[in-house]
């Protein structure tokens, strides 16, 4: 209390003076928020700025892409060197003809193979309209990509209803069949009645339940060497398909992005076979 009683008037009244400056100049700021929040067409808000400044938050945005970027290539470079295993069971495919094909002739010209699994069962009048999107998408990309690997969609359903899939899509990617064989199990795309009530683990390595359907989407890479042996040397699934679709690189940089949270909303609500959206 003394030395309270001993502190000099003028340093009371200067303390006194900074606070109030201080709290003029949050007010100020909010004020300055508050002008610079205006309310657009769609009911959003967001702020409302000069060029400098737009141009200041977008450098600080584009240092986190470069970084972002960075990180991706060394992504790559770990999935590039990841270990193999060798595909020993003799896999065969329905294809064009009624033609069977083994697993190793899919490669085709190349050593690398890339196989979609779409989900498709010969029970169901239509394959997923979901996967048939990132089918849209890598097979306006096919051209390109088939100068270095070979690109196949490998599917349940029987050969003649999964070409009149592709025929009405207008796809040119090759497809086959893996009717009567294991191998959608053993690629962890194909779920029994009893794993999907009990909501078994058997997605996406063990991570994860799968009760949409009995077949599942996926992404299998496979190497062929030059002894004629195959190898398994990377699979994806589920969100790890993200990346192979352009749909989302596109809306992920709109304004509303994927607006997948609200009513009647969720993952990847807003999207059907292409030949049901409406056309102006």
């Amino acid at each position: 209390r003394e030395e309270r009683a001993r502190t000099n008037p003028s340093q009371q009244m200067s303390t006194k003076k900074k606070r109030k400056e201080r709290a003029g100049s949050e007010e100020e700021e909010s004020v300055s928020s508050e002008k610079k929040l205006k309310q657009t067409g769609d009911g959003n808000h967001h702020p409302v700025v000069s060029q400098e400044e737009w141009l200041s938050a977008r450098k600080i945005l584009l240092e986190e892409e470069k970084k972002l970027s960075r990180a991706a290539m060394a992504l790559a470079a770990k999935r590039q060197a990841m270990p193999w295993v060798e595909v020993t069971k003799n896999y065969e495919f329905f294809g064009a003809n009624g033609q069977k094909s083994k697993l190793s002739d899919l490669f085709k010209h190349t050593d690398e193979l890339v196989v979609y699994h779409l989900m498709y069962a010969d029970t169901w009048p239509n394959g997923c309209g979901t996967c048939s999107s990132w089918i849209d998408s890598l097979n306006g990309s096919y051209p390109h990509i088939k100068q270095r690997t070979n690109l196949v969609v490998v599917a349940k359903a029987n050969f003649q209803k999964l070409s009149q899939m592709f025929q009405r899509k207008g796809w040119d990617i090759p497809c086959y069949s893996s009717a009567g064989t294991s191998f959608n199990k053993d690629f962890c795309v194909e779920f029994t009645q009893k794993e999907r009530d009990l909501e078994k683990k058997c997605y996406n390595f063990g991570t994860s339940s799968f009760t949409f359907g009995e077949q599942a989407p996926g992404l299998t890479v496979f190497h062929k060497h030059a002894d004629g042996k195959v190898y398994r040397t990377y699979s994806t699934y589920g969100p790890g398909l993200v990346p192979l679709n352009a749909m989302f690189g596109v809306i992920d940089m709109i304004v509303p992005g994927r607006d997948e949270k609200g009513e009647n909303k969720g993952n990847m609500w807003w999207i059907k076979h292409k030949e049901e959206y409406s056309h102006d």
